[in-house]
């Protein structure tokens, strides 16, 4: 009898992300051309922000994305 994934929350959600070609080049050049430690790189950065910032700074950073989105589409 074949077994499914048990039921529940799954503990990890997927994100994608965008980034410029000139950053992403890098960043695959720092993990040693692997996309697996590429992505453990990029997640270990945005775990290491998430710690060092404080919600006020999280909440500059979303709204400095809203502005600039809006002068993009004026």
């Amino acid at each position: 009898m074949a077994r499914g994934r048990k039921p529940g929350k799954r503990t990890n959600k997927v994100v994608k992300i965008s980034l410029p070609k000139k950053i992403y080049y890098i960043l695959y050049g720092i993990a040693g051309n692997n996309e697996q430690k590429l992505n453990k790189l990029i997640k270990t950065i945005i775990e290491e922000k998430l710690d060092n910032s404080t919600m006020a700074d999280l909440t500059k950073l979303l709204e400095n994305a809203k502005k600039e989105k809006e002068e993009v589409e004026e």
